[in-house]
């Protein structure tokens, strides 16, 4: 992956590359062989230079960056399709990916937190994700295969 940003340093844009890929703070502090503190301090130097506020908007900016979608740790097994998804997950799949937040997909869905965590549950084993950025960088993915995302509008690049 090869992220262009004129303010983000070289050490900025390696860490982003991971966090497009799916890793965790821990995993990320491993392979740089930093503290989960350094890696926390980087994110927070990253998010107002690329106009995120979250992790998963990090993700989402980093892949919109890039001509590849990042090998997440973890593919699937099986791949999520039309038949394993419902269509109110591929709904929640799509917010994530947009970076909402629990709170937000809930009041865009008139639905309870409660139930987009539950969603968000049966959606994770399905598509292989161990956590929301791995479900955003996959559904990305798979947005960037057919072309657009997956509830038809494009993904956003924050800070463009």
């Amino acid at each position: 992956m090869d992220i262009h940003h004129r303010s983000l340093t070289a050490r900025e844009t390696t860490l982003l590359e991971l966090v497009a890929g799916g890793l965790t703070n821990r995993q990320i502090a491993r392979r740089l062989q930093i503290s989960e503190k350094t890696v926390k301090n980087h994110l927070s130097a990253i998010f107002p230079k690329i106009g995120a506020t979250a992790r998963t908007q990090a993700a989402v900016y980093a892949i919109g960056q890039t001509t590849a979608v990042a090998e997440a740790p973890e593919r699937p097994s099986r791949p999520a399709t039309e038949e394993n998804l419902t269509p109110r997950e591929w709904s929640v799949l799509d917010l994530v990916a947009h970076g909402l937040t629990n709170r937000q997909i809930a009041r865009r869905l008139e639905i309870s937190e409660k139930t987009v965590k539950n969603h968000l549950s049966a959606i994770f084993p399905k598509i292989g994700a161990t956590h929301r950025t791995q479900a955003a960088v996959y559904a990305v993915g798979r947005a960037r295969g057919r072309g657009a995302a997956l509830g038809g509008s494009p993904v956003p690049s924050m800070g463009q």
